[in-house]
C-alpha cells in the first residue's frame, strides 16, 4: 500500500514538474536574445518572386499603388512580420557569429535583414495608403529598431543599419506629408525617435572591432584568406598585380611590419571619427593619400592600402545617416508647431538639432506645400547637398 502511494505520488510530483516546465516555457516567450525570432522569421519567410519585389521597389519610390500581388504577398508573410516585429522589441541581440573565421566569416543574416526590411515598408505603404498612419509609422520604427539589432559588430554591419535607417527616415518623412494634424502622434513619435536614434550602431565601435579581427587575420599562415577577401575584381586588375604578388611571397618580417603599419593607421583614423565632420573628414582624407602614396615605396602599407576601408566615405554615410534623424527631428517639432498653432513657424525655434556637415541650424524655408530643411554643409565625398522636403496635409 505504502508502494503504491509513494508511485502514486512519485507520478504527481513528474507531472507537477512537466506543467511547471511548460509553463516557465511558456512564461519565458519571447526569448531573451532578438536573433532567435530574426532567424525563424528568416526560416518562414517566402520571398517575394522577382516581378513582386520590383513592384514592391516601385510602391516604395511612389510609382504605384499597391495591388494584390503585394498584398498577397505579405499576406503570406503576415507571421514573418509579426516576429520581426517582436524581435525588434527585444534589447538582446547576439548573432551568434565566429569571429574566429575572420575574413572569412559569412554573414547571411544582412542580406535576410534587408529583405524583411523591404517587406516592412511595402506594408507600410499601404497602411498610409488605408490612412493608418500611427501603424504605419510604428513600422518604420521596427526597421530602426532592426538597424540598431544588426549592430556595429563590422563595417559591413554598420553600412547595413545606416541604409535600414535611411530608408526608416525616408517612410517617415512620406508619412508624415500624408498624414493630418494629429498631436499625440506626433509627441509619440517625437519620444520615439530620439530614443532610437540614441542607440544607433557607432562607426567608431565598428572600426575598432574591424581593427581586431584585421589584426589577427594580417598573418603568414591566412594569405590565401586575405587574397579570397579582395575579391576577384581587385585581383585581376593588373594595376594591383604587383602588391598582389608581393603579399603572396611575404614572410614573417613582411606580415609583422604590416600589422604595425595597420595597427597606426587605424588608431589615426578612429581617433578622427570623434571629431566634426569637416575635421574628420581632411585628416581621413591626407591620410588615406598618405597610404596610397607610402604602398608604392614601402611593403608593409601594402596590405593597408587594400584592407582599410575608405574611411572618408564612411565618416560621410555616418553623418548622413544622424544628419537625417536630425531632419526628422526639426521637422516634428515644426509639425508639432502647426498643430498647435494652426501655422508653420516663421524661423526654426531655437535649441534643435543641427546639420551635422556643417554643425550649423538647418536652412528653413517654408514652402506652398509644407516646407523644406537643407544642410549647409555639403557631403565631400559625394560633392551634394543634402535637402529634405515635408509636405503639409491640407
Amino acid at each position: 500500500m505504502k508502494t503504491t502511494n509513494h508511485r502514486n505520488l512519485v507520478k504527481i510530483m513528474c507531472i507537477s514538474l512537466i506543467l511547471l516546465a511548460s509553463a516557465s516555457s511558456v512564461m519565458a516567450y519571447p526569448p531573451d536574445n532578438a536573433a532567435v525570432l530574426y532567424y525563424r522569421a528568416f526560416l518562414i519567410m517566402k520571398e517575394p518572386g522577382e516581378d513582386v519585389k520590383e513592384m514592391m521597389y516601385d510602391l516604395r519610390q511612389g510609382k504605384i499603388k499597391s495591388n494584390d500581388e503585394i498584398k498577397q504577398s505579405l499576406e503570406e508573410n503576415r507571421r514573418t512580420i509579426e516576429l520581426l516585429e517582436t524581435a525588434a522589441e527585444i534589447p538582446n541581440c547576439d548573432w551568434g557569429r565566429d569571429d574566429s573565421r575572420g575574413f572569412d566569416l559569412l554573414l547571411p543574416e544582412l542580406a535576410k535583414i534587408r529583405l524583411t526590411a523591404f517587406l516592412l515598408t511595402a506594408k507600410a505603404q499601404i497602411l498610409s495608403e488605408n490612412g493608418d498612419h500611427k501603424a504605419a509609422l510604428n513600422k518604420c520604427l521596427t526597421i530602426h529598431k532592426m538597424a540598431n539589432h544588426v549592430g556595429e559588430d563590422l563595417l559591413i554591419s554598420y553600412l547595413i543599419a545606416t541604409s535600414l535607417n535611411s530608408l526608416a527616415n525616408k517612410h517617415i518623412a512620406e508619412v508624415l506629408s500624408e498624414m493630418p494634424e494629429d498631436l499625440e502622434t506626433l509627441t509619440w513619435l517625437k519620444r520615439r525617435i530620439v530614443s532610437i536614434s540614441g542607440n544607433v550602431a557607432s562607426i567608431k565601435a565598428a572600426m575598432i572591432k574591424e581593427k581586431e579581427i584585421a589584426m589577427h587575420e594580417i598573418r603568414k599562415e591566412k594569405i590565401d584568406v586575405i587574397l579570397e577577401s579582395m575579391g576577384d575584381e581587385m585581383l585581376n586588375d593588373r594595376t594591383n598585380a604587383n602588391a598582389i604578388e608581393k603579399i603572396r611571397k611575404g614572410d614573417d618580417k613582411f606580415f609583422r611590419d604590416s600589422r604595425y603599419y595597420y595597427s597606426n593607421v587605424m588608431t589615426d583614423a578612429i581617433v578622427a571619427l570623434d571629431l566634426p565632420y569637416l575635421q574628420s573628414h581632411k585628416i581621413l582624407e591626407a591620410l588615406n593619400d598618405r597610404i596610397q602614396k607610402e604602398a608604392k615605396e614601402n611593403p608593409a602599407a601594402i596590405l593597408t592600402a587594400i584592407l582599410t576601408p575608405a574611411a572618408t566615405r564612411i565618416c560621410s554615410v555616418g553623418t548622413k545617416n544622424m544628419t537625417f534623424f536630425n531632419a526628422i527631428k526639426v521637422a516634428l517639432d515644426i509639425y508639432v508647431v502647426k498643430a498647435k498653432t494652426g501655422q508653420l513657424p516663421d524661423k526654426l525655434p531655437a535649441g534643435l538639432p543641427k546639420d551635422l556637415f556643417s554643425g550649423k541650424d538647418f536652412k528653413y524655408e517654408k514652402t506652398k506645400d509644407g516646407f523644406v530643411l537643407s544642410c549647409r554643409g555639403k557631403d565631400l565625398d559625394k560633392n551634394e547637398t543634402y535637402k529634405y522636403e515635408f509636405k503639409v496635409k491640407k
